[in-house]
């Protein structure tokens, strides 16, 4: 959970605060107001945090596996299921 709310403010400081200043840098001209894009920010924001909680519960899930030997179980069943095919 820490890893995800950490990785939620990293993209937030970087996209708002950082981004912001990025932006001021490379286009000193006034332009459209970009208050509209504000939203795909926040959703990319939102996926960062659901990229990287994900991640975390399929290590977690691959971990207990090897714990369990499914995964050697698996890819014995696989060989054995190769075999009859052949």
């Amino acid at each position: 959970m820490k890893a995800i709310i950490i990785t939620m403010l990293v993209c937030y400081l970087f996209v708002f605060l950082f981004g912001n200043l990025i932006v001021e840098l490379l286009f000193p001209v006034g332009g459209v107001a970009e208050s509209y894009i504000k939203p795909i920010y926040l959703g990319i924001i939102f996926l960062s945090g659901l990229i990287v909680g994900c991640t975390i519960y399929l290590a977690e899930v691959i971990r207990e596996g090897r714990k369990n030997n499914m995964i050697k179980t698996a890819v014995l069943f696989q060989k054995t299921i190769n075999e009859e095919i052949k």
